[in-house]
């Protein structure tokens, strides 16, 4: 019987539930008042409210509130539990009874888990009543409560026993808390930093691709807070399995690693910020390399330019470390001979190690792969435009044909040499490489258009690139229900119901689309009509697009069935139209035509002023989407509304003769 007694102290636990019960009863009224009780209210609603598949992790139980409650309460539960630790009149009396480091540890270890599986449990049992004694079907299955239950368990669990690790670290409560924070985020952290480092070294790393595809994993809190019950609709819950397993994991590799700490960890640590005085120069070694790359961030993005980043690099490595060191001091009076030393070590540190980096990828940047190796390729704007297909389950369009093919490795060689990861421009291109033995290769590029215009030219006039860009070539008119047609600066639209109409005019659509040429592609002629899609009731696709009137099959067709005139912008529609003169010693940042206008405007530049309809018809023949040229022209359909209008513009050589008397 003593030894029964002396390895379970009922008055521990007695105590343990006294101390921070309270914790205990805010999470389960928190969770029931999120969860349980938002069922009750919503079956006694008279209409039912508008359900997701998503269950207990979608909108109608405010799941990113469950996450408030799941990322606070066990961090909270972890800092009151050992708040003894880090007071050294407590520490000492707590660690005076006749028991085991272990023994207490686990004692208080069992009772923050009884506390935080309690709440948990009770409202999971409430759900299990609630789904026997009424359909609750439209609202949640039990696999999808029980699948609440485990992620709510385990990641309760986790965070609990991360607070207990780091508490057993330091000597501060409020840095306990702090710090478990940002270990649980900083392998994320650290990912996105460093992926966003790469960037601005490595010619086609693409940061996009890697932090979409992969930065939730790198983090709980992020998995976590990146779904939020908003996710894509394929994702049905807000943590994988393996990835729950994985956690569970980690919490399991916590415990262990903290009860070794507590077992040796010293009582008279208590106060201090660090409780282990050997992981001083590693805290301060990984504070200052953050920061140095958090610095260089921040300065690459505001200014583009590597003097600032290294800039950036040596600000932010420097508030990082004098941070870390006032942290460890605890005072401000760091700024001395011996600490500038150490600061000079760690900086030369984090200076090579940031140097190396980048190294480590020098044949990434360089690799182009053969013809012979690659099955099939896809060139985008953007890797958004691939990631967009890819989430809505669209088969990609992929370019197959060996011309095609060694168009596409041309372009992708000359952006090598061209390429800058600091540039500026305003062109980007995405390619994804399917090789022979299944492999995928990304990259992606920024560039100035003109700079690989003849490479650029030769794969987007080809039939398979088309259907990248235009991705209705695709698309059977036998699965469009509606089709809607509406000028995009003019009231009103034009809807297609009928198979037959809706075929024919996707037959001309399409036969423009194979005519047009790189610059028809590029910078299009005349004022746009949108048209839109709507398949098996959804309007959410990338099927749409712009027609304009050099579609000549379109608009003989269009003209045919009588609603040419309201759909496409005339002369009419027209209030009056602006021209100014593209200026020639220009110091813009951007030089694409909307930019370029503003700043005209912002200068008070005096226009010149277009109102009669002749006139205007010849203005309608200006180009879209212009980066350079000679004139620019604003044209507005509303004297009352000043932010409604249109922009094309014009070189010197297509430019209509009264503009050129104009400006002469």
């Amino acid at each position: 019987m003593r030894s029964k007694t002396s390895s379970f102290n009922k008055e521990i636990i007695k105590q343990d539930f006294r101390n921070v019960g309270w914790i205990s009863i805010v999470y389960f009224l928190g969770l029931f008042f999120i969860v349980p009780m938002q069922l009750f209210m919503v079956l006694s609603r008279e209409e039912p409210i508008i359900t997701d598949d998503r269950g207990l992790f979608g909108q109608v139980f405010a799941f990113e509130l469950q996450v408030l409650f799941l990322l606070v309460m066990p961090l909270l539960m972890a800092v009151f539990l050992f708040r003894y630790l880090h007071v050294k009149g407590a520490s000492n009396f707590a660690h005076s009874f006749p028991m085991r480091r272990g023994k207490l540890f686990n004692h208080h270890i069992f009772s923050g888990i009884i506390l935080l599986l309690l709440p948990i449990l009770l409202n999971y049992l409430i759900l299990l009543i609630a789904s026997g004694v009424t359909d609750v079907t439209e609202y949640y299955t039990i696999t999808n409560a029980s699948y609440w239950l485990w992620l709510f368990v385990t990641m309760s669990f986790l965070i609990f026993i991360a607070g207990v690790f780091v508490g057993t670290l330091t000597g501060l409560s409020a840095v306990q808390g702090i710090l478990t924070y940002i270990l649980l985020f900083l392998p994320a952290g650290l990912y996105a930093l460093t992926s966003f480092h790469l960037s601005t070294y490595i010619k086609g790393y693409s940061a996009d691709m890697v932090l979409e595809s992969s930065f939730q994993y790198f983090s709980p809190l992020a998995d976590l807070l990146q779904f939020g019950g908003y996710g894509p609709d394929q994702v049905k819950v807000p943590v994988e399995v393996i990835a729950l397993l994985i956690y569970g994991l980690v919490a399991v590799a916590f415990y262990a690693v903290s009860l070794w700490l507590y077992k040796n960890r010293s009582i008279e640590s208590a106060g201090r910020a660090l409780a282990v005085s050997a992981l001083n120069p590693v805290f301060t070694f990984g504070v200052t390399f953050c920061f140095a790359l958090f610095g260089g961030m921040y300065f690459t993005v505001s200014q583009y330019a590597y003097t600032w980043m290294i800039a950036g690099y040596f600000i932010g490595g420097t508030f990082g470390f004098a941070a870390a060191t006032m942290l460890l001091e605890k005072t401000w009076r760091v700024f001395n001979w011996k600490h500038l030393k150490r600061w000079s070590g760690y900086g030369l540190a984090v200076a090579i190690l940031v140097a190396i980096i980048p190294l480590l990828w020098q044949n990434y940047e360089s690799y182009v792969p053969a013809q012979s190796e690659v099955e099939k390729v896809y060139i985008s704007g953007g890797y958004w435009q691939y990631r967009e297909l890819t989430n809505q389950d669209i088969e990609i369009p992929y370019i197959t044909s060996e011309e095609a093919i060694q168009s596409s490795l041309d372009l992708h060689e000359q952006l090598i040499e061209i390429s800058n990861p600091l540039s500026r421009g305003e062109d980007y291109f995405f390619f994804v490489y399917q090789l022979e033995d299944g492999s995928e290769i990304y990259r992606q590029y920024r560039v100035d258009e003109e700079v690989v215009r003849e490479e650029k030219k030769a794969v987007y006039e080809t039939k398979e690139y088309k259907k990248i860009k235009y991705p209705v070539l695709g698309l059977e008119s036998s699965d469009v229900n509606q089709l809607v047609i509406h000028p995009n600066a003019a009231p009103g639209e034009e809807e297609l119901y009928d198979p037959e109409k809706i075929s024919a005019f996707m037959e001309v659509l399409k036969q423009d689309i194979h005519q047009l040429s790189y610059e028809q592609m590029m910078a299009p002629q005349g004022l746009s009509s949108g048209v839109s899609f709507t398949l098996d009731g959804m309007q959410e696709n990338p099927y749409h697009l712009q027609i304009y009137p050099s579609f000549e099959n379109t608009v003989e067709w269009m003209k045919r069935e009588g609603f040419y005139e309201k759909m496409m912008i005339q002369a009419e529609d027209i209030q009056h139209a602006e021209v100014y003169k593209w200026p020639e010693d220009r110091d813009f940042p951007h030089d694409y035509d909307h930019y370029v206008y503003n700043r005209l405007k912002e200068d008070n530049v005096k226009p010149l002023e277009v109102s009669e309809s002749d006139q205007i018809v010849k203005l309608l023949n200006g180009q879209e989407n212009q980066e350079s040229g000679n004139y620019i022209v604003a044209f507005y359909f509303d004297e009352r509304n000043e932010n409604h209008y249109n922009l094309l513009s014009f070189d010197e050589g297509d430019a209509p003769n009264f503009i050129k008397e104009h400006f002469e």
